[in-house]
């Protein structure tokens, strides 16, 4: 513990040191709760051997009984030791946590009949329909609006989410937005549809419009070019089909097919906005996708890992006129280990790799966005087709997970809510590689680093909500604020 303490001192002075360079910039949804100990009521068991003699669910009045069983590491019928036992409990519990269906899962094991015991999963169920307004910022987080907020860079809509309707984990995801920026957004993920439940099926239909678009960026600041007509028409339709056999690993794979109408002034202010310097081009994609997840928590993780990788490939060449020809690599490990009471650590490496003739302004999203961010340049956006970023916390539970019932709400689904909150120490560190625009942006192509402090509040429906005080390695600070996990 020492050392891992030491070592972030370390780090800290040497990122947080101010650089010889100067930085010329213009001032600009999973689970529910985690506390094991009072969710699985589970006796003390003696003797090498116990058989799991029934499982019974209570509480699930939509989600179906397969759903449920099919994340459980036992049967009806197993035999295992005691500790093993209360390993597949837990893991089953993560199991059901982030399918996103639950709020609460508690567990009984009655061993009155030792050595069978039967085993009693409660759950108490999300809400699973919710139309919520959309007052989206037109920018890439946050504490870029904040900056200089403005009513003018605001998209409004609604979002319906609908989630488990037939009690087979299904989702509809339905999205309509105006103002500067049109869409519609339509996307249906089915309930496994074989026997082994391994296989889903997903639609997606995506039109997007806006009259105000980021044309290039500059000093490290976006450029945007306004209009009262639009001046950006993207449309998306796509099916993938995903594949997850047991309960850790997932394997997707995706067509789509992209056609893209953009005014003539994008392509005079910037002539690499479009590939080849074409303001109307239409292309198919296809891409692969794999996925480990052994988390605990996916929403706010303290324990295990996630490991994702893949490929996608923009221009296969079979459309009339087809110029696109970008292939994209992305992969990313994230690990968490607790350290020791109350004490927790993580560390996640993330990486982009994109090459091909076509690359082009439209498509790339490098660093300052929510996804790929090193903390302390959220003000800052370094644009680019290859990146790497490697984060570093270490946290401690200041309050740790309390649930309370809010009695003056009838629902069960709403009146019951887990919160805890966690104060982290971090150090971010990236690089991004812009061949193209790199002479305009003094921070492309070199290594960014961030530390600071954090407080992380984690509570139920998936909310997370972090304020952190920040200081780059160029000597920069501020205080900033997420919706996300940092890691």
């Amino acid at each position: 513990m020492t050392r891992i303490i030491a070592g972030y001192i370390i780090l800290i002075l040497s990122v947080a040191w101010p650089s010889h360079a100067l930085l010329h910039a213009n001032p600009v949804s999973q689970a529910g709760h985690r506390n094991d100990e009072p969710a699985i009521d589970m006796p003390a068991i003696a003797g090498p051997e116990v058989l799991i003699d029934s499982i019974i669910l209570e509480g699930n009045r939509l989600t179906r009984d397969r759903i449920i069983m099919r994340e459980l590491l036992f049967d009806p019928g197993t035999r295992m030791s005691p500790d093993e036992l209360i390993r597949n409990i837990r893991k089953s519990r993560s199991n059901l946590m982030n399918t996103g269906l639950f709020n609460f899962v508690d567990i009984h094991v009655d061993q009155t009949r030792h050595p069978s015991v039967a085993i009693t999963f409660s759950f108490i169920e999300r809400w699973n329909i919710w139309p919520i307004p959309v007052f989206e910022l037109d920018e890439p987080n946050v504490n870029q609006w904040l900056r200089d907020p403005s009513l003018s860079t605001i998209n409004y809509g609604i979002n319906l989410f609908m989630a488990n309707i037939t009690g087979r984990n299904e989702r509809i995801w339905l999205s309509a937005k105006t103002g500067n920026e049109q869409s519609i957004n339509i996307a249906l993920r089915t309930p496994y549809f074989d026997r082994a439940q391994s296989l889903r099926w997903g639609i997606y239909y995506g039109m997007n419009r806006s009259k105000r678009r980021a044309y290039n960026t500059q000093d490290n600041q976006r450029l945007f070019v306004r209009s009262d007509r639009f001046i950006s028409n993207e449309y998306t339709v796509s099916t993938n089909m995903s594949y997850r056999r047991e309960y850790y690993n997932q394997h997707t794979v995706s067509l789509g097919f992209h056609y893209h109408d953009y005014a003539d002034t994008l392509l005079v202010l910037n002539p690499r906005f479009g590939p080849e310097g074409e303001r109307r081009f239409s292309f198919l994609s296809f891409s692969y996708h794999f996925r480990r997840d052994v988390r605990d928590m996916a929403v706010y993780p303290l324990d295990g890992y996630l490991v994702e990788g893949g490929i996608t490939r923009k221009g296969l060449r079979t459309l009339p006129g087809e110029i696109m020809d970008v292939t994209t690599l992305r992969g990313a490990i994230r690990y968490y280990t607790p350290l020791a009471h109350r004490w927790y650590t993580a560390w996640s490496i993330n990486g982009k790799w994109s090459e091909g003739t076509t690359l082009s302004y439209f498509d790339q999203r490098g660093l300052g966005f929510s996804g790929s961010l090193v903390r302390g340049y959220e003000n800052h956006v370094v644009d680019g087709h290859k990146y790497l970023i490697i984060k570093s916390n270490i946290k401690y539970n200041l309050l740790p997970e309390q649930v309370s019932e809010l009695g003056f709400i009838p629902s069960k689904k709403f009146n019951r809510i887990h919160y805890a909150l966690y104060l982290n120490l971090f150090v971010d560190a990236g690089i991004i590689n812009d061949r193209h625009f790199a002479h305009n942006n003094q921070l492309a192509n070199k290594w960014l680093a961030g530390t600071g402090l954090g407080l992380d509040f984690h509570t139920y429906y998936d909310t997370v909500l972090r304020a952190e005080l920040t200081m780059n390695r160029h000597g920069k600070g501020g205080v900033y604020f997420h919706v996300m996990a940092p890691i």
